[in-house]
């Protein structure tokens, strides 16, 4: 399939922890990007490929804040520009390798991979749930074999949990209600949903310490930030005025339009003093976040992105909806195509009824 993904854009390049003192490749938005540190810790991110053969440079080496082709030994500086060449005096003009803004933001590195003079009219979304007090978080990654617009989609619509995670589905809600409310903007989309009253399943009693011998009321809510980010959270109302708040943050970097980078970070409000709960947290949401990577691996593999979108549409696909018809827009921004060819997606009836554009 042709790319379906917008690049005028921040997206996660990687973790802050993965770049150290080495080279890192990555493909992201089917470019080779190699990311460093200087001597400073400042990140550098560079296209990884030599401009005299091709090779790619995250097989080279550092030479203090230069980056040394492991092929033929040209040298770069941090601005791409290549400023020496071991077997001749002077360097060919305009001889150089693409330098892209990165942003080092932790726990992400953020990288900017369309029109370079657009990076600095828009920032990556803020994570307080991922840096701000009264927080705990971890996180996992993975590259999954799947459209990366077949990953939002999958956790816009969480009606899937009781089938696909039923483990960890709370006793009485093996149905998930509609939504309450779809606010949508220019380039975001916002849900909530209020579950009904239900008892607590075995890994929110062992992580809140809650009595199991009660039902209590959830909410659930996230927002698409940008084809970048998902932001969704869940809250117990534990009855004592003080919810049990859980949040996930999904980053979701397109490798290829069939391959995603999958950084799913994981936070809580409560019991940061135990380590043993944030443990305990981490490891169930990395077993959903494995179940989840095998039904997107599924749907790639028999239907595609494309297969898939053009499938029925269910009452529950109203944030899916709006979020197709935002990466719609602005990738016909980026093509110049109208706003009116953009906003041409199927949209249901029952989706109609349910969205509310804020």
């Amino acid at each position: 399939m042709n790319p379906n993904y917008p690049l005028d854009c921040w997206y996660v390049a990687a973790t802050s922890d993965e770049v150290g003192s080495g080279l890192l490749g990555r493909k992201l938005l089917d470019r080779p990007v190699v990311l460093y540190r200087l001597e400073s810790g400042e990140v550098v991110a560079l296209e990884d490929r030599c401009a005299h053969r091709g090779y790619p440079l995250s097989k080279g080496r550092l030479d203090g804040d230069l980056l040394v082709c492991g092929y033929h030994g040209l040298r770069y500086d941090t601005a791409g520009a290549c400023v020496g060449v071991p077997s001749q005096p002077h360097v060919p003009y305009g001889v150089c390798a693409r330098a892209y803004p990165v942003r080092d933001e932790p726990p992400f590195i953020w990288i900017w991979l369309g029109q370079p003079g657009r990076s600095s009219l828009h920032s990556p979304p803020q994570l307080p749930w991922l840096s701000g007090e009264g927080w705990s978080s971890s996180g996992e990654m993975v590259c999954l074999a799947a459209n990366y617009m077949l990953v939002h989609e999958h956790y816009l619509d969480l009606t899937h949990i009781p089938e696909v995670h039923p483990e960890e589905t709370p006793p009485g809600l093996e149905e998930l209600p509609a939504l309450d409310h779809v606010s949508v903007s220019e380039t975001s989309v916002t849900y909530t949903r209020t579950l009904p009253p239900a008892e607590l399943a075995d890994w929110e009693a062992e992580a809140t310490g809650l009595p199991r011998d009660r039902e209590y009321k959830r909410r659930h809510h996230g927002t698409f930030l940008s084809p970048a980010i998902l932001a969704e959270g869940w809250q117990i109302d534990g009855g004592d005025g003080q919810p049990y708040e859980q949040a996930r943050i999904h980053a979701v970097t397109p490798e290829s339009p069939t391959r995603t980078h999958l950084f799913s970070w994981f936070a809580h409000n409560f019991a940061l003093d135990r380590a043993l709960i944030g443990r305990h947290l981490h490891a169930v949401m990395a077993k959903v976040m494995r179940e989840d990577v095998a039904v997107l691996e599924a749907i790639e593999a028999t239907a595609g992105y494309e297969g898939s979108a053009a499938g029925i549409h269910l009452t529950a696909d109203a944030g899916v909806l709006q979020v197709r018809r935002i990466v719609a827009r602005m990738l016909a921004t980026e093509t110049g195509r109208t706003s009116a060819e953009a906003d041409r997606a199927p949209r249901s009836a029952s989706a109609r009824k349910t969205a509310r554009p804020g």
